[in-house]
């Protein structure tokens, strides 16, 4: 290009080509010769006005040709120690270096070359689009890489990270990348009448004493000790529920499990003849010669609750939930549990004179219904939500005002771009109106929303919870929240997203903070009256996409939850969300 100046002119030479030494024209620029290093694993071959990659093999060349990608194939190992790569550590899939080091690998191939820490520019050269991404930007295949993902389950791959699906008796950890054991023993209904072991993705059912575990294995029926030879009577064996009871024959007294011959007969001698004496609780028959049960009950006694004649003596009956022990003369408690309808589904907690049916948080027992019924928190006003309430089986759940969408249990979050259709979820397969609490109101949306801050009332004055319309609709945390915004469009004050606690013990007790994404601090979280927003700091951003992490941070410790007698499903779930904004 030529460029005028007062009196001459001077040429402009393009990239790859300099000014000829006479300044009358250009050359072509060498950058072989000029730039030392370039095209690495390759060879370097000079064009006019610029030069490409010959590659080596086990190298391929770049779309723009100017380097060489590595695309050799081996073993990837998440373990190495002193240099050496553990062959334990690796599956049998050969991956490029790029598929090992940007996502999670430590060493690669024969040779054992180490992958660069993360952070570093070797990294950042080796995976410019972050972890979970080749380096020409394909999505990495986590389960064909790296080795004992999903342990207990199936793994299945996504954009940028993958997901567990797992097995009968396992269940996702928070991330949902690792398949936990289930303890079964915790659910509701529990899965076992009786007791109940958890077992490494299953659980084992066992009775008590005195019964035996049914064919389904979940149930239990009393044992007949006597029927089936499980006893130690010397006598008469009868079976009660639970256990067994020894009995004697007339003349015999009880001693455990033996019985005594009774000597109820005295002999005295006299001069010429005898005369028989009775012992105590016996007397002499009419003929004078035989000992006879007196009984007692006929008499006076001191029984408070009924009188039972024995031989030999006498037993007073028992208050409501006390039966009399077989063996001494006295009240113990009734184990009012050892029969299965007591509570039926709910639990069965014996006490002294009584029992008590326990049911799972959420759930109430229900005497006529014989069983776990579930708690509506909504209308008993049992829930912390700050912008409606929704019933669900054995909980519930939090809305959010209008613009918002709900991020697990217990967070709202909103942001530029939302209600374009972008990438919200569909919409509830239930009416909305069925799923809201009937003793909340739900405003429509009548030229514009309603502005923030407005307090709504209930019927008796007292302050529910803003005015605004209540949502329901709900964000799929599994996958990062894509966003694309003009730069020209958002100033570093612009609200990009809101986040907002919707339970009320979390307002004034957390935090949303970055945890990853942001090392060069391009962006920041602000709270104002409550309300946390992302937004763009002072510093230059350049145009590119960038990848998140968001999570809440709490602010309490638990003893200052205990004194607030907070519960602790009414703190929600931690909120991490992963967000890709793609800047232009």
């Amino acid at each position: 290009m030529c460029k005028n100046l007062i009196g001459t002119f001077m040429c402009i030479c393009p990239p790859g080509m300099q000014r000829r030494p006479d300044g009358e024209g250009c050359t072509d620029e060498n950058e072989c010769r000029a730039k030392p290093g370039i095209c690495l694993n390759g060879r370097c071959m000079n064009t006019v006005g610029s030069y490409r990659c010959d590659c080596n093999e086990g190298f391929q060349s770049s779309p723009s040709g100017i380097e060489c990608i590595d695309t050799r194939q081996g073993f990837c190992f998440t373990e190495v120690l002193q240099t050496m790569c553990q062959m334990s550590s690796t599956n049998r899939n050969q991956v490029t270096k790029s598929e090992c080091c940007c996502n999670g690998g430590r060493g690669w191939g024969p040779q054992c070359e180490l992958c660069p820490l993360p952070g570093t520019a070797h990294y950042k050269k080796m995976c410019p689009h972050g972890p979970g991404y080749m380096t020409d930007g394909r999505d990495i295949d986590e389960c064909k890489v790296l080795p004992n993902l999903c342990k207990h389950g199936q793994c299945i791959n996504s954009i940028g990270s993958f997901r567990c699906h797992c097995k009968l008796g396992y269940t996702t950890d928070i991330a949902s990348t690792a398949c936990l054991d289930l303890d079964e023993c915790n659910q509701s209904p529990k899965p076992c009448n009786f007791i109940c072991k958890n077992t490494e993705g299953s659980y084992q059912c066992s009775c008590p004493r005195g019964y035996v575990l049914q064919e389904d294995g979940k149930t239990c029926k009393d044992l007949d000790e006597c029927s089936t030879k499980q006893h130690n009577c010397q006598f008469l064996c009868v079976n009660v529920i639970g256990g067994f009871n020894c009995k004697c024959p007339p003349g015999f007294t009880q001693h455990h499990s033996s019985c005594i011959d009774n000597n109820e007969c005295q002999c005295l001698n006299t001069p010429g003849s005898y005369n028989c004496e009775c012992q105590k609780g016996f007397s002499l028959d009419s003929s004078g010669g035989n000992c006879e049960d007196v009984d007692e009950c006929d008499g006076n006694h001191r029984c408070q609750h009924g009188c039972q004649n024995v031989l030999g003596g006498y037993r007073c009956g028992c208050p409501q939930g006390y039966v009399q022990h077989y063996q001494w003369n006295q009240c113990v408690d009734e184990n009012e549990c050892s029969s299965q309808s007591t509570c039926g589904s709910a639990s069965c907690y014996n006490t002294l004179g009584s029992f008590k049916c326990v049911c799972p948080s959420g759930f109430d027992f229900d005497q006529a219904f014989g069983g776990c019924q579930d708690v509506d928190e909504c209308s008993t006003g049992g829930s912390a939500c700050s912008y409606g309430c929704s019933n669900t089986d054995g909980g519930y759940l939090c809305g959010c005002p209008s613009g918002y969408f709900r991020a697990g249990q217990g967070h709202c979050i909103s942001g530029l771009g939302f209600g374009k259709g972008t990438y919200l979820p569909a919409p509830l397969e239930e009416d909305e109106e069925n799923l809201l609490s009937p003793e909340a109101c739900y405003e429509c949306k009548i030229n514009g929303y309603p502005k923030r801050g407005r307090q709504r009332r209930s019927a008796n004055g007292t302050h529910i919870h803003q005015d605004l319309y209540v949502s329901l609709a709900s964000l799929d945390l599994d996958a990062p929240l894509s966003m694309v915004l003009n730069l020209s469009e958002v100033a570093h004050k612009e609200h990009i997203l809101e986040l907002l606690p919707a339970v009320g013990p979390l307002e004034k007790n957390t935090r949303y903070a970055i945890t990853q994404g942001n090392e060069d601090g391009y962006f920041r979280i602000q709270q104002k009256e409550g309300l946390s927003f992302l937004h763009l700091s002072r510093k230059k951003v350049a145009p590119g996409t960038y990848r998140l992490e968001i999570v809440s941070v709490p602010l309490h410790r638990k003893r200052d939850l205990q004194d607030l007698n907070y519960l602790a499903e009414e703190l929600g779930q931690a909120l991490r969300m992963r967000l890709q904004l793609q800047l232009y």
